[in-house]
């Protein structure tokens, strides 16, 4: 007799469930994702809050980017999650992580600097979905928590 054939197993999480994410800080929304005026447009959101307050990982994934070479983002965190999943934490006063770093959700990347540009203390932030080879900017607002 043939073995009988293994049942089919489905993932633990299906590939392109929304990710569980949450608030990388609590603050008000300063400037929201969209068009912003003359062909210029925000890819996320900038929260404001106390300078030095901590940044925290919206989910566990890993560090693919810390630095300062992206124009108009001052110190970015860039973190890449599960199915196609990213984080960005631009305008940092401090970043606390590495590149290749694990990083579990709420745990602490970096503190909310001044660079934002306006004066005020914030970070932006951003959600994206990779879609074939393309990151698509999403509005964070759509899919953190209320």
């Amino acid at each position: 007799r043939a073995p009988a054939a293994a049942a089919p197993v489905a993932p633990s999480t299906p590939v392109g469930q929304p990710l569980a994410l949450q608030w990388p800080v609590r603050g008000d929304i300063l400037r929201r994702f969209g068009p912003v005026g003359m062909g210029e447009r925000n890819n996320g959101i900038n929260i404001g809050a106390s300078a030095g307050t901590e940044v925290k990982a919206s989910a566990d994934g890993t560090v693919a980017y810390v630095g300062d070479d992206i124009v108009g983002q001052g110190l970015t965190v860039l973190i890449v999650h599960r199915d196609g999943w990213r984080t960005v934490y631009g305008h940092l006063g401090s970043a606390t992580v590495r590149d290749g770093a694990q990083v579990r959700a709420g745990q602490a990347i970096g503190t909310v600097g001044l660079t934002a540009g306006d004066g005020r203390p914030s970070i932006h932030y951003e959600v994206r979905q990779m879609r074939g080879d393309d990151p698509v900017a999403l509005d964070p607002l759509t899919v953190l928590p209320r």
